[in-house]
């Protein structure tokens, strides 16, 4: 099985990665005039001919790019004149960079693709939301040549069984990404993501992240919603390829070379020993954390959107990682939803991961009074609106 790997769009990212199972490496500007799944406040930046420099390596490795403008919305924006020129300018400079594949979440985007440059192959993004074989092959029908399922389906065995008997494109699935299982933020979180990395958005980039402090405040106070989360560990890899699924996509591509290059060695590996939680997105892996740019603090410099001074009070929370899943006492993990099917059950009739979560999980007790404390403090102002006051 071969891995999809993110960019960060760093000079030792390539030269650092383990390429063996990597079939491609994909990634986006860190804003255009379409978006994608990642705020540009986290993204690095990286000019069109760096960009470029970074493709061609990418292609010297024997490895494809592939582009991500898998936004959710794209705000009535697309029914222009206006929007279409930059739309086309954009699509050609990643033809024109030998770019062959692209990653889109909105039926119109695949049509449009397809209509003008069928060279392309498109990838349907996990944003779409595609958890049946029903969507898959309506995805499908479209002109898709390959689909990333949703994350919610990945232990579901009877499923994914299902869809690979009907569906002929390729499949893939994420691996290392802790979304609540049932996220009830993840569609309003892939809008706010998808406006804050569009050039020409109202927002202008700025961001709240409400969706991902109230997912941290969750996993902190419950942390068995840690092990209900739809990761696959390195050591399952190939239950997964027995299922005929193609490819796993790695992420994030906010993080840092080293962080990457873990993941990728995990995966490739098909073992890691330790905590589990090293191989997932997390604050003190991302490039942002580290050093001061001012092209990053003008996203959040706002002054008349938001009270800056409480908000800059209050980016401390964002600074560490500090869970433990003990990968060791996963072992054997899997099996139970091999056997079971979480979609006919309730977690609450369940218990397999509160159980599990008692036995592999750990989280210490003063950093989750204070992570407490300081989530619910700034999801507090947020919803009584002591945010959007000045004294």
């Amino acid at each position: 099985m071969k891995f999809c790997v993110p960019t960060n769009w760093q000079e030792d990212l390539l030269p650092s990665l383990d390429k063996k199972y990597i079939s491609e490496i994909y990634g986006s500007f860190d804003r255009d005039i379409i978006g994608g799944g990642r705020a540009s406040v986290i993204l690095p930046h990286v000019s069109k001919k760096k960009a470029l420099l970074h493709i061609n390596e990418v292609h010297r490795n024997g490895l494809e790019f592939n582009y991500l403008i898998n936004a959710t919305c794209l705000n009535n924006s697309e029914w222009s004149i206006s929007w279409q020129r930059r739309f086309h300018k954009l699509m050609d400079y990643i033809t024109k960079a030998g770019v062959g594949k692209v990653t889109v979440s909105i039926p119109y985007l695949l049509e449009l693709i397809k209509k003008h440059y069928p060279g392309l192959r498109v990838c349907i993004s996990v944003q779409a939301g595609t958890q049946n074989a029903h969507q898959a092959r309506f995805w499908q029908e479209l002109g898709a040549d390959e689909i990333t399922l949703f994350m919610d389906v990945n232990r579901d065995f009877r499923l994914l069984r299902h869809i690979r008997q009907q569906i002929r494109c390729k499949l893939k699935l994420i691996a290392n990404l802790a979304c609540l299982y049932g996220c009830p933020f993840y569609h309003y979180h892939a809008n706010l993501n998808s406006h804050a990395s569009q050039i020409g958005h109202q927002s202008r980039g700025f961001i709240i992240d409400y969706c991902t402090l109230h997912c941290r405040q969750i996993k902190i106070s419950r942390p068995e919603e840690l092990i209900r989360a739809r990761w696959i560990r390195p050591e399952d890899v190939g239950v997964y390829e027995d299922f005929g699924i193609d490819g796993l996509k790695l992420v994030n591509r906010d993080m840092k070379t080293d962080a990457i290059c873990l993941i990728v060695k995990a995966y490739s590996e098909r073992a890691y020993k330790g905590n589990l939680f090293d191989l997932f997105p997390g604050p003190s892996k991302n490039l942002s954390a580290y050093g001061f740019s001012f092209r990053k603090a003008a996203y959040f410099f706002k002054p008349l959107r938001i009270n800056i001074f409480k908000l800059y009070k209050a980016k401390k929370i964002f600074s560490e990682d500090r869970f433990y899943i003990d990968n060791q006492k996963l072992n054997g993990f899997l099996g139970h939803f091999l056997d079971n099917d979480c979609s006919r059950m309730s977690c609450q009739e369940c218990g397999y991961c509160e159980k599990k979560a008692k036995e592999a999980v750990s989280v210490p007790a003063d950093f989750k009074l204070s992570q407490l404390r300081d989530y619910n403090g700034f999801l507090e102002k947020l919803i009584n609106g002591d945010f959007f006051k000045y004294p």
